[in-house]
């Protein structure tokens, strides 16, 4: 697998193949942001796994090229963090992503362009929020026969103040799109969690759901775990892995473990 790993907001590891292609630039006194670009030309996987221990901002580009296959896998152990991404995909190219973060604040701000027929993203996002994070993303429907399927799940602990902010966009003319968000977020707090799911489509002729759901593990659940002999606090355990390692790749199901076991032993 293709890997990237960045420690605070510079390259410190790059090993790739021909497959992609990948650029850094600096901040300068007139842009006072390092960016990274990541070109992927043919099908193949990823890796990016970011490091910080300083309050960091970085932007981030990657473009899936005409009939590229992307699984990308993102893992983030930070501090504060702002984070710009812009995602573009080309005709017949697929995106999965399967990323976890575990990290004390972030501000991410993601914009996917779906630019050609039969472009299509997977997005499994997963977090343990223990301070302010907020998240903004905007998918643009550019074509025909576009398909965007957003899963974001979030279990909010401490001062936790999580918020997701969806929106997709489905021009008039571009046929035949599929929208989904699903976006569910486990309050174990008294803090405030917001979901904004936003669907602003023009085309009749397309297929658009949205759900969101913000709340603690039901009773019923707790009640089933409960009378087989689970404590609450292993019941919550067993509930949260649950939640938060459906639908990712093995490496972020470790890495989720392995948060697991630090905020709930």
């Amino acid at each position: 697998m293709n890997k990237i790993i960045i420690k605070e907001d510079i390259i410190d590891v790059l090993d790739t193949n021909n497959d992609i292609e990948v650029l850094f630039n600096s901040k300068t006194e007139f842009f006072d942001v390092n960016s990274i670009t990541v070109n992927v030309k043919t099908s193949t996987n990823l890796k990016i796994i970011y490091e910080s221990i300083n309050e960091i901002k970085l932007d981030v580009k990657i473009n899936v090229f005409e009939n590229a296959k992307l699984n990308l896998v993102e893992y983030r152990k930070a501090n504060t963090s702002k984070i710009r991404y812009q995602i573009n995909i080309y005709k017949n190219a697929h995106l999965y992503v399967s990323k976890f973060y575990d990290s004390k604040s972030i501000k991410e701000y993601l914009i996917c362009n779906l630019l050609g027929e039969n472009a299509n993203i997977d997005y499994n996002f997963k977090t343990i929020s223990k301070a302010y994070e907020k998240y903004d993303l905007t998918i643009y429907h550019h074509d025909k026969n576009t398909i965007s399927n957003i899963k974001n799940n979030g279990v909010n602990i401490k001062e936790g103040n999580l918020i997701f902010n969806v929106s997709s966009f489905v021009y008039n003319g571009n046929k035949n799109a599929e929208v989904d968000q699903k976006s569910r977020i486990i309050n174990l707090t008294e803090e405030k969690c917001q979901i904004n799911p936003n669907l602003f489509i023009d085309e009749y002729d397309c297929i658009a759901n949205h759900s969101a759901h913000i709340g603690k593990f039901s009773d019923e659940e707790m009640f089933y775990l409960n009378s087989r002999g689970i404590n609450d606090n292993d019941a919550i355990k067993l509930l949260i892995t649950g939640f938060l390692t459906s639908n990712v790749d093995e490496y972020v199901k470790t890495k989720i473990n392995d948060a697991i076991l630090k905020y709930w032993g």
